[in-house]
């Protein structure tokens, strides 16, 4: 690399990593909740609560993901049609979610949250399908904590970029965002303030409930005769397409986006000047046994099902909200699968359509979606 692309390179690094510190400490108070207030009690026996928690979750799940993660029934999808974008047609869809909660105890706040119990996407097709009037791969997209909102991820991942490109897309809301959020608690700007959060118990939850939520999806898509159901998810949705393809072997491929991994390390790393952190450390609460709760959906506990070729990692030099090592640790687990880096942050994504474009190639060589448009073309 040239010596001037070099120092401009370094430099939208330095400025990408210090935009990401500074929202890191909004995002440790949304996510720390009543916690992370001054006089907030941590419990003394919070220690003692965190490793039954983790033999609860341990007994029969990481090696069977089957108990925590069951097989749903395909669900019944509503379709409703809302427009056209990018050539195309847009569909709303919903269905029941028809989670259960893991554990026994959990089931009286799961069904508190009553807006959290539908399903919500949006799907983006052209008319007549691909080349022949074809069905055309699906691409489930994954949004990152706080996101959800469809005019906000329609430009975060390019919608229509891909719908040119040879896929339908579906733009998924994770629990707790969006649509699914309860009103009054994690609406509008506050999407997603329930999950993942402080809250143990809840954060694993939800994660069952996405991947049960998605598999479903994923069973609907293929019976309207999908060809293949593929994921893409950036940071929070970078672990859930990440832990997504460790338990379903239909996933067709997945790219993880600047994606979190070790949800453990985030929350002690991130926290470390916190209040709450320094109370939770001093009851005996440390980062390894946090591991050891959320290790029944850590991405890294169970070998990715979706074949080496079909995966691929995305990350940011500049980013500071899960950093490079994150990347690192799931393209180690992944066996070295293909990784781009962009020089951008977490926010300032620079060097994200270059990022796009070989995505959009990496897919091409394993047989998903078109060619170049265009001979010679890398666009």
């Amino acid at each position: 690399m040239p010596g001037v692309l070099r120092d401009v390179f370094r430099a939208v690094t330095r400025a990408s990593a210090a935009l990401d510190r500074g929202v890191v400490r909004v995002m440790e108070h949304r996510m720390a909740g009543p916690a992370a207030r001054k006089d907030a009690v941590i419990p003394e026996d919070a220690h003692r609560r965190l490793v039954a928690l983790a033999d609860r979750y341990r007994d029969d799940t990481l090696g069977l993901p089957s108990r925590f993660f069951p097989a749903p029934r395909r669900p019944e999808l509503r379709a409703r049609p809302i427009g056209a974008a990018f050539g195309g047609t847009v569909t709303e869809l919903t269905w029941a979610s028809g989670y259960r909660p893991f554990l026994p105890e959990y089931k009286d706040e799961h069904h508190r949250w009553v807006e959290n119990h539908t399903a919500h996407a949006r799907r983006y097709a052209r008319a007549g399908g691909g080349a022949g009037g074809a069905p055309r791969p699906v691409m489930v997209l994954l949004h990152g904590w706080g996101g959800g909102a469809w005019w906000l991820e329609e430009r975060a991942f390019a919608v229509g970029y891909w719908v040119a490109r040879g896929f339908d897309v579906v733009v998924f809301q994770l629990p707790f965002h969006g649509e699914r959020a309860p009103a009054g608690v994690g609406r509008g700007p506050r999407s997603g303030a329930l999950f993942p959060s402080a809250n143990v118990v809840r954060t694993n939850e939800a994660f069952g409930q996405a991947i049960w939520d998605l598999r479903g999806l994923a069973l609907a898509l293929y019976a309207e005769g999908a060809p293949a159901v593929g994921a893409m998810g950036m940071s929070l949705g970078g672990y859930t397409t990440a832990l997504w393809s460790t338990i379903d072997p239909t996933l067709a491929f997945a790219v993880a986006m600047i994606p979190a991994v070790d949800m453990s390390d985030l929350m002690w790393r991130h926290g470390e000047d916190s209040p709450a952190r320094r109370r939770a450390a001093a009851t005996g609460v440390s980062s390894a046994l946090l591991a050891e709760v959320f290790a029944v959906h850590a991405p890294t506990t169970r070998p990715c099902l979706t074949p080496h070729a079909h995966r691929m990692i995305v990350a940011g030099h500049g980013d500071r909200i899960t950093p490079p090592d994150q990347a690192e640790r799931l393209r180690a687990h992944w066996g070295d699968c293909a990784i781009h880096w962009f020089p951008g942050g977490h926010l300032a994504q620079i060097g994200r359509g270059d990022a796009f474009r070989a995505v959009r190639r990496h897919l091409a060589a394993a047989g998903f979606g078109a060619p170049s448009p265009h001979p010679k073309s890398t666009r």
